[in-house]
């Protein structure tokens, strides 16, 4: 807690009302630049996870964004056809490897689909997979078939929003304690 001295004089209170007056000019800048670094690192964050992403397969097209809204928020986060599996995974995979948070959204069970198969002894034997377990096929850029199992959750977006929460207490500290220590 910072502490204020001020005389009892007219100056100084004068003075006083001055600083109290600059501090709240910038308080309502503040939340704005909480908001956008926040939005930053969020934005680095879900950057950095797709970069060091394990699992791929040729038919990505992600894209990380982060935009100011009218009502001056901010958001970040990425778009594509494949956003979905990367961060919530499919299939076997997915299910070994689950999303913590898939049940608060209204997606499909891991596994569920009229194409997924359980796999015979000549699959078994042309791919690896294990004969009983469940697989499903797609075709590549190339045109080429891919066995699948699916893919873990790979929760880039999970996990810069865990790591936002970290640091969100970090930057309103910053931020604010710089107003207060211009006081």
């Amino acid at each position: 807690m910072k502490k204020i001295t001020v005389d009892l004089s007219t100056k100084s209170i004068k003075d006083l009302k001055q600083r109290l007056q600059t501090a709240l000019e910038s308080t309502k800048q503040v939340g704005n630049d909480i908001a956008q670094e926040l939005a930053n690192r969020c934005e680095t964050n879900i950057q950095r996870n797709y970069a060091n992403k394990e699992y791929r397969d040729g038919n990505d097209d992600w894209e990380v964004f982060q935009e100011k809204l009218e009502d001056g928020h901010y958001k970040a986060g990425v778009r594509g056809s494949q956003v979905l599996y990367n961060e919530f995974g499919t299939g076997t995979e997915g299910e070994r490897n689950p999303h913590p948070i898939k049940n608060e959204f209204k997606l499909n069970d891991y596994n569920s689909g009229s194409t997924i198969r359980p796999a015979s002894a000549t699959i078994s034997q042309q791919t690896g997979i294990k004969e009983g377990e469940l697989y499903w096929t797609y075709k590549d850029k190339n045109g080429d078939i891919v066995y699948t199992q699916g893919i873990p959750a790979g929760k880039e977006v999970y996990n810069a929003s865990t790591e936002l929460e970290k640091d969100k207490k970090e930057v309103i500290k910053d931020k604010v304690g710089g107003i207060i220590s211009k006081l």
